[in-house]
């Protein structure tokens, strides 16, 4: 029905749909994953770079491997939510994704993997960035459905359906503390005493290995940290299909 819309009434809508509480533990999560993502995005050319020694064409094979990565993530996905729940996949997809992510680095730093000039090493490097990615790609997805399913329990409450305000709040905060991720990878470079404008050859291995030693604990601790606010997170299956049910009724 027609109503009449003003900017307190807007705010207060706002505020009363985004007080959810299973919505504020995925957008706390968002804000940590969105740092993390961008320690980890704005890493990611000096590693290949400078800490594993990949040529320009090694590299861009590595983010080829993208594209296989989104076939695993998008044929894992449903199969995880079939099998164990979108709560509970997305925590467990989550731990081995983001716990797997540094995996090489600190192999590395704790002079495991034979040298960097070795096919191995590539290849290493490759498959498992390929096999994260998908794992991430399937969280992402689990993620988002988890968000999908506020909207229905949101509607029990309030009456209304505001797809379009949780969505917005998801992604506005995703975009706003990106930046700040960024800002920490640069603090670790700074920490790591990493010489500007440098060759790979101008690099020592000190600052190499100072470099993945800030970098490894800093991205697991959020990560973890984003994994730990996830479990707070209340619906899961048996209430969403509940709640349709109550929808239908209403109807």
């Amino acid at each position: 029905p027609a109503r009449r819309m003003t900017l307190k009434r807007v705010f207060g809508e706002i505020f009363e749909t985004l007080s959810n509480r299973s919505f504020i533990a995925l957008f706390i999560a968002a804000m940590v994953g969105a740092v993390a993502s961008g320690v980890s995005s704005g890493m990611s050319l000096y590693f290949f770079t400078y800490f594993w020694g990949f040529t320009e064409s090694q590299t861009s094979l590595i983010f080829i491997g993208t594209f296989v990565a989104a076939v695993i993530g998008l044929t894992l996905a449903p199969y995880v939510s079939r099998k164990i729940g979108k709560k509970r996949g997305a925590m467990i997809v989550g731990l081995i994704a983001f716990g797997g992510a540094p995996l090489p680095i600190l192999l590395r730093l704790l002079d495991l993997l034979p040298p960097n000039d070795t096919q191995f090493i590539f290849w290493f490097v490759t498959i498992t960035n390929v096999i994260d990615v998908g794992l991430i790609i399937c969280f992402q997805i689990l993620f988002a459905s988890m968000l999908a399913d506020l909207v229905e329990a949101s509607e029990l409450k309030t009456g209304r359906r505001s797809e379009g305000v949780f969505t917005s709040a998801e992604t506005f905060i995703k975009k706003s503390v990106q930046g700040f991720g960024v800002m920490a990878a640069t603090m670790v470079l700074t920490l790591a005493e990493f010489p500007t404008g440098a060759t790979v050859d101008e690099v020592s291995a000190d600052t190499l290995w100072r470099m993945g030693a800030y970098y490894v604990p800093l991205v697991l601790a959020l990560w973890l940290t984003m994994i730990a606010v996830i479990s707070t997170y209340r619906i899961d299956r048996d209430t969403h299909e509940a709640n349709l049910r109550q929808l239908q009724e209403q109807e």
